[in-house]
């Protein structure tokens, strides 16, 4: 062997073989459809059982404005299940955001702008630390992020207690203003999931994470910087988490210490139902804002069902586990 030879640069996004490229595409697009059929054949249910109150635009709106947080959520939940993980801690973070930017306001008086962009960086910190430990530490990303998940709450409920109400109309107006009928968290959402489909699809670096998810040792080889990129991923999904704490505390002018408790399940839920896995390398933004509306248009019928608490949770719960074993089932026919 020649050991003059210039090393031969490897185009990261060409140099992982992936036999399973073709179907898996065609995989995620058909659940996508299946998921758009299902939610289309639920609304027409919906509205033939509740004919007065579900077909309004008023119900839809408000469909739509309780989805918007998990929607911000979801769009960096799907970059870690492409890459092959996720984060069970994003609840919890989206409750220390908004209290953290709460106390900022009222106990620090500082000016809005100043406190929410503190409450970002601290929550940017916290997916940070998840990120670290998951790749350089290597610690197992279930049981760094459960253990992240109680910190992250420990931590909202020592500093807001139950939560701090009564915000400052100046925060508040923030998520409180309408465009076109539409609260800001819709348009926010709206807004994060245009920049992370475009990202996601058109993005060579973003690319790069369904090479991770198919394969990291190959994707490590080719020159990707996997670690690098798994912290970043895991930033990405604090902030996005933080951002959506900080807005639904603004809509509410009250930052609780418990807003986001299970909001993590309902969105790993909702990403499977759009076409990712859990075994990565496969996901759309898109998709995950089509299973995002399925998961709240569930809610919202059960509302109108008069079901209570106990059962909608036990039918969550049934969707999560219907979503998984449906993933697993198609991954091997792959």
């Amino acid at each position: 062997m020649n050991t003059n030879e210039p090393a031969q640069s490897v185009d990261a996004t060409a140099a992982v073989a992936l036999p399973r490229r073709k179907p898996s595409v065609r995989l995620y697009l058909t659940r996508e459809t299946v998921l758009i059929g299902l939610t289309l054949v639920a609304i027409v249910g919906a509205s033939l059982a509740f004919p007065t109150s579900f077909p309004t635009f008023r119900n839809f709106s408000a469909l739509l404005r309780n989805m918007a947080m998990d929607g911000v959520m979801a769009c960096g939940m799907v970059i870690l299940l492409v890459s092959g993980m996720f984060d069970l801690s994003v609840g919890s973070m989206f409750s220390m955001a908004g209290v953290l930017t709460g106390w900022l306001l009222t106990q620090g008086h500082l000016p809005a702008p100043l406190a929410i962009l503190a409450g970002l960086c601290l929550a940017a910190a916290g997916g940070a630390l998840n990120g670290w430990i998951v790749a350089r530490v290597r610690v197992n990303a279930l049981i760094t992020t459960l253990g992240t998940m109680q910190i992250f709450r420990g931590i909202a409920v020592l500093v807001g207690g139950p939560g701090i109400a009564n915000l400052p109309p100046a925060f508040a107006r923030w998520g409180q203003a309408q465009w076109l009928g539409l609260q800001a968290p819709i348009w926010l959402m709206l807004a994060v999931a245009i920049v992370g489909q475009f990202l996601m699809a058109r993005s060579r670096f973003f690319r790069r994470y369904y090479y991770i998810g198919a394969n990291a040792k190959a994707a490590t080889l080719s020159g990707i910087p996997v670690e690098r990129m798994l912290i970043l991923a895991f930033t990405l999904m604090g902030l996005l988490a933080g951002l959506a704490g900080i807005a639904f505390a603004s809509r509410m002018a009250t930052a609780n210490s418990t807003a986001g408790d299970g909001a993590e399940l309902r969105i790993i839920t909702a990403v499977i139902l759009g076409g990712a896995s859990l075994q990565g390398g496969r996901g759309t933004v898109w998709g995950t804002l089509v299973g995002v509306f399925f998961i709240s248009l569930i809610n919202n019928v059960m509302i109108f069902a008069r079901l209570k608490p106990e059962w909608q949770s036990i039918v969550i719960g049934m969707v999560l586990v219907l979503a998984v074993a449906m993933d697993r089932f198609l991954s091997r026919r792959v």
